[in-house]
């Protein structure tokens, strides 16, 4: 029963150290290279968003002019009018460990208005449904 628990908890503790504690080698932004994937992970995003906010002027850019450059989103917003890229998510099973996404916004003619790099971090959700789950387990 101890030795479940400490794996456990050592999977959860690993999990962690590696979305936390790893630098993210930095790259240059292409459009190729952020569309690179398979429509469920982008490996080459987190390394390049900072440089595409950095050299690329998002705001007033056109909804045409951003799918040229970032090509399709993986989601849209309906209640307000936005693109959403997904840049990393990291799970555990069904639970999202951690999501990090590019949200643009546009206004009523279509074009950015702003944009907004969104981190979720469910960490403590999942310690304490881990620990939940330890706690029946005594049981």
């Amino acid at each position: 029963m101890y030795k479940s628990t400490a794996v456990k908890l050592f999977t959860f503790i690993f999990i962690v150290v590696t979305l936390y504690g790893c630098d993210i080698k930095k790259e240059k932004f292409t459009t190729r290279g952020w569309d690179d994937g398979d429509g469920i992970d982008f490996p080459k995003r987190n390394s390049m968003v900072d440089d595409l906010v950095a050299t690329h002027q998002l705001k007033g850019l056109t909804y045409k002019q951003a799918l040229g450059l970032l090509k399709y989103p993986q989601r849209n917003g309906s209640k307000e009018k936005s693109m959403e890229y997904e840049i990393v998510r990291k799970m555990d099973g069904i639970d999202t460990i951690y999501a990090k996404s590019l949200v643009l916004y546009l206004n009523p003619d279509s074009v950015v208005s702003s944009y907004k790099i969104i981190e979720k971090d469910n960490k403590e959700k999942l310690k304490l449904k881990f620990e939940k789950q330890n706690a029946e387990r005594k049981k």
